[in-house]
């Protein structure tokens, strides 16, 4: 049986050596360009070299995150990268652009491909299209059940699976709603974490607004995942890797997380049963939590996986506010509390958090108390207020020191008279050879034990090396050195080192591109969401896309105009050709929706090659960059290809499996409530969000606004855009006849 690899974010140098030194199998990082995470400090090419060769000289693996995507302009860029990241040997590089993807696959295929989460493979058509591109190993999507991870890991493919760390409530790359809002895109590493600011749930009922009542104000912050209590089962069900969440987060929580996970696994290897006990909760606890969820690994699903009362760090509870004296407060502790830590009076209005320098027993000052009343320097709270403690400073100390992690070795020793000293140090896959300069001589006194041979050869002290195992074969009487044993000793181990930190070098041959002929149309796509946008819409020379199945099966047989759109989230096969939004549905899809993030040539080359007649360009591909793309890919190609431009219509800013709507109502799934009423969010900036749910339950959180480009139509054209997108959502007829004939007045 092969271990499952644990996996462990760095986001800063320090952080690598908390993971390297905790026990991470493999760990992820990213440079300074092009990770899902830019505001991390993230690591220069010569921390990220210095890494690469301390990790390999351990055994352990680095996958580099290049996860977002990436603009036309940047791709010769991004190849200089690339070639830096080849040279230096890492391991995996994970990716989300398709462009990228085929870049590695044809000019650099000694680097290993992995399907980064932001790549949207959410069932089982997507992991058998990543096998079929060759993928190593695919990402899978958080939303993911055990049953269905169960099956994905029957497909012939690595699979990795989250673990521990936050939670995004949108299906991750599909997450539109720190771009639509402060221009700060999740698919280009920048998200503003719309999802953790406060909302107001809404709904109309009778052309009345009726605010609804909700638990918290957070309708989107969802708790973090804690999965420890599964990893017996995702070991059984063939999970390959697994991957803490953290890259924004201190050395310390990646230490603390690391070790908790290595002793878990270890454990269920050697048949021993792991407890997470009350002692582990709350180490995770106290680190980092927002409140813990098995989520939807185990299926849990409403309240259950929402943090909506906080959206930040929760720490553990211990005590609660007793009463005031002149400028202090008196708090009943529950648990220990020690100077330095910090702590939070949860308050309804506003909660007071700050660092604990002093603290007051019977009148003296103390540096630590625990189960009984203290006194703190006073702050805006109430009596019966809860004390959280957000930060343990004795725990915080703990985790800044790293362990030692020896490489276990094996000597095989050789010492005969008048023949040079030999010893081969053996760690496993490499064999290290050394020869004395000297020889053994017959000893005139006293001869060299075995004992002193063995106690000078395992003297590996501040060397990577620990010995498990020595045999030495000695001649009796003889002498030697000891000086040079020693330099024998030092001279295996640097080699050794060396070898385990060399760069592999494979010869691989680069793939051309192959010429890529399709039809070029010139269309108008108009996606329908109901009877009547599609009686209007019929009446035009257009295209009509219809999600809905049960009305797409109505339309089918009278109208051979009607295709299927559909949904962004897909668990069950795709039957006939349509408008597509993951990868999943290459096999069968005919168009490419803007959803399946299509902003550079080589993504559309992709796309082509899989037989994709029609794409629809991202939203996040910029007007300025189009020109560019068209001409670049028809270079690359040798042909031109068959581009489309949304002209209309609102953007689902996000898609979520667990919707909100019911989680505050608390009702059934299927309930329909979403049709049934309208509901929306409001922001703080007094925005709507219009919610929908599909006909599976996904919850769209629509944008606020329209877009409307129709009057670009021409600039489009000259940019070598030949098909134009129209989506209708929440339009009656007569909005929908004003846009299609203000559409096709321009045509």
């Amino acid at each position: 049986m092969t271990k499952v690899e644990l996996l462990c974010p760095a986001g800063s140098y320090e952080a690598f050596e908390a993971a390297l030194y905790n026990g991470a199998d493999a760990i992820f990082l990213a440079g300074e360009l092009y990770g899902a995470r830019a505001n991390a400090a993230n690591f220069t090419l010569e921390e990220m070299k210095k890494a690469v060769s301390l990790a390999h000289l351990y055994g352990v693996k680095v996958h580099v995150t290049l996860n977002t995507l990436i603009h036309d302009d940047e791709l010769d860029q991004c190849r200089d990268y690339l070639k830096e990241l080849e040279v230096m040997g890492v391991d995996a590089i994970i990716v989300q652009d398709l462009g990228i993807m085929t870049i590695i696959q044809h000019e650099f295929p000694s680097l290993t491909i992995h399907a980064s989460t932001q790549m949207h493979v959410h069932n089982q058509m997507g992991i058998e299209q990543c096998k079929k591109w060759h993928i190593e190993r695919c990402v899978v999507a958080r939303e993911t059940p055990l049953d269905e991870i169960a099956k994905m890991c029957q497909q012939g493919i690595e699979i990795e699976v989250f673990v521990q760390g936050a939670y995004c409530v949108s299906y991750s790359g599909e997450c539109h709603m720190s771009r639509s809002i402060g221009h700060r895109s999740a698919n280009r590493g920048e998200c503003a974490q719309s999802c953790r600011l406060p909302y107001t749930l809404y709904r109309m009922a009778d052309g009345k607004e009726e605010k609804v009542k909700t638990e918290g104000k957070y309708l989107l912050s969802m708790k973090d995942l804690n999965a420890l209590s599964l990893i017996p089962k995702l070991i059984e069900c063939g999970v390959s890797s697994f991957k803490i969440e953290g890259r924004m987060k201190r050395p310390e929580y990646v230490a603390c997380m690391c070790r908790i996970y290595r002793k878990a696994i270890d454990s269920y290897y050697a048949g021993q049963p792991f407890h997470v006990n009350e002692t582990v909760a709350e180490e995770m606890k106290k680190i980092f939590n927002r409140g813990f969820t098995s989520g939807y690994l185990d299926k849990q699903e409403g309240m259950a996986v929402m943090s909506t009362l906080r959206p930040n760090h929760q720490g553990v509870r211990i005590g609660r506010v007793v009463g005031f004296s002149g400028n202090k407060m008196s708090i009943a502790l529950e648990k220990e509390l020690h100077q330095h830590d910090g702590i939070r009076i949860v308050n309804e209005k506003e909660d007071q958090g700050f660092i604990v320098n002093y603290i007051y027993k019977n009148g003296k000052l103390v540096s630590s108390a625990a189960h009984e009343t203290i006194e703190l320097q006073r702050v805006k709270c109430k009596i019966g207020d809860i004390v959280m403690k957000t930060s343990d400073a004795k725990q915080l100390e703990e985790l800044k020191k790293l362990p030692e992690r020896k490489i276990e070795v094996t000597i095989e020793a050789r010492l005969k008279l008048h023949e040079p000293f030999s010893m081969v140090m053996h760690d496993g896959v490499h064999d290290v050879n050394i020869i004395s300069e000297g020889r053994a001589e017959k000893a005139l006194k006293t001869p060299l034990s075995r004992e002193r041979i063995e106690a000078q050869l395992k003297k590996l002290g501040n060397t990577p090396f620990i010995c498990s195992n020595i045999n030495i074969d000695i001649d009796e009487g003889v002498t030697f050195p000891i000086s040079e044993l020693n330099e024998c000793r030092r001279r295996a181990c640097d080699e050794l080192m060396q070898r385990r930190m060399a760069v592999k070098k494979e010869d691989v041959v680069k793939k051309p591109y192959d010429e890529i002929k399709v039809e070029r149309t010139h269309q108008i796509r108009v996606s329908v969401a109901s009877r009547q946008q599609y009686d209007i819409a019929k009446q035009y020379p257009c295209e009509i896309y219809v999600a809905d199945s049960g009305l797409f099966e109505k339309l089918r047989n009278e109208n051979s105009h009607v295709h299927r759109d559909y949904l962004r989230v897909m668990h069950h096969p795709y039957s006939q050709a349509g408008l597509i939004h993951d990868i999943g549905g290459l096999e069968k899809g005919d168009m490419a929706s803007p959803y399946m993030n299509c902003m550079n040539a080589y993504s559309a080359y992709v796309l082509f090659q899989e037989g994709i007649k029609c794409i629809s360009l991202s939203y996040e591909c910029r007007d300025d960059d189009i020109e560019r793309l068209v001409m670049d890919y028809q270079r690359l190609a040798h042909h031109p290809g068959n581009f489309e431009i949304e002209v209309y219509g609102r953007v689902e800013n996000m898609v979520l499996e667990n919707c909100l709507i019911k989680s505050q109502l608390h009702t059934d799934k299927h309930c329909q409530q979403c049709h049934k009423y309208q509901y929306y969010l409001k922001d703080q900036k007094n925005k709507s969000y219009r919610l929908v749910g599909d006909e599976e339950c996904h919850l769209k959180v629509y944008h606020s606004d329209t877009f409307d480009k129709i009057d670009r139509l021409d600039d489009y054209r000259q940019k070598g855009i030949t098909n134009f997108g129209i989506v209708l959502t929440f339009e009656d007829e007569h909005e929908t006849e004003n846009i299609l004939k203000r559409l096709f007045s321009k045509m």
